[in-house]
């Protein structure tokens, strides 16, 4: 127990905490309107013209490019952030008035949206209700399961049907970055993601305990080089060897002393692993 300055102090604490998040509250308020507001005006500047999409999106990458400096963040990221939040007061009326009332947080808006859309427009004032009660005194994480399985059972169409129509969008796409690297991505369905994710991480795992066994028999030094050189190329041969032969991805990345001194990150060996089954 403290004492009864220490409880006047923390009472106090709290009346300042209780002031910070309401300030806190309005100023996230604020920002998706004004943000949604950006919205509604590159609708309007597109209004009218031959290609309304493409205009939409010329408008909102002006307008998205002039806020950027005031969010610092990225033209691409304004757009988004400028679609989720046009989403969110058009879409979630109900859920905007609770969270301006202070019933709920940011998290909690935010996951009512994500597992929100699963529901039929139609449907949606009557989610937002049962979602807002269930937020009551609960973090957005806790509820995140509940709320998704009440957006299930309200939905017109069962998962499996809804599931077939998804998978037919799986793709695999490039997307460029900077310093010559870029981001393979694949779209696909979870059960396939998981189970690639799964090899890639116990074949990565089990070269970097060979690398690991390689140091601890030799003390790290002198021997341990070629053990462990012998270690990366066996890897790299099992694996090529498991793929039709040939050099692998693993070799070409790794061209010089980072075969014989591997210290590569397991997200690094699960990237190099990758490369190696899809180009052996």
């Amino acid at each position: 127990m403290g004492t009864d300055g220490d409880v006047t102090a923390l009472a106090a604490l709290v009346a300042d905490a209780e002031v910070a998040a309401d300030a806190a509250r309005s100023a996230q308020i604020r920002e998706v309107r004004v943000l949604a507001a950006a919205g509604v005006l590159a609708e309007k500047q597109a209004a009218g013209a031959s290609e309304r999409v493409k205009a939409r999106e010329m408008a909102l990458r002006g307008i998205a490019a002039e806020l950027a400096g005031v969010f610092v963040a990225t033209d691409r990221t304004l757009q988004r952030r400028i679609d989720e939040a046009r989403d969110l007061v058009d879409n979630y009326p109900v859920t905007m008035a609770a969270w301006e009332a202070g019933r709920i947080v940011r998290g909690h808006v935010r996951v009512i949206q994500e597992t929100g859309c699963l529901v039929p427009a139609e449907e949606r004032a009557e989610f937002e209700r049962v979602a807002i009660e269930k937020c009551a005194g609960e973090t957005p994480n806790r509820v995140r399961d509940a709320l998704r399985m009440i957006a299930e059972r309200m939905h017109p169409r069962t998962f499996t049907e809804r599931h077939e129509e998804a998978a037919a969008g799986r793709c695999v796409r490039v997307q460029a970055g900077a310093d010559g690297m870029s981001d393979l991505i694949a779209t696909l369905p979870t059960v396939i993601a998981d189970g690639i994710v799964d090899r890639l991480t116990r074949q990565a795992r089990e070269i970097i305990n060979v690398r690991q066994q390689a140091d601890a028999a030799s003390g790290g030094t002198g021997a341990g080089a070629g053990a462990r050189a012998d270690a990366a190329s066996g890897g790299a041969g099992a694996r090529a060897d498991a793929n039709g032969g040939g050099r692998d991805a693993h070799a070409t990345i790794c061209d010089g002393s980072s075969s014989i001194d591997d210290a590569r990150s397991i997200d690094q060996v699960r990237a190099d692993v990758l490369s190696d089954l899809l180009l052996a």
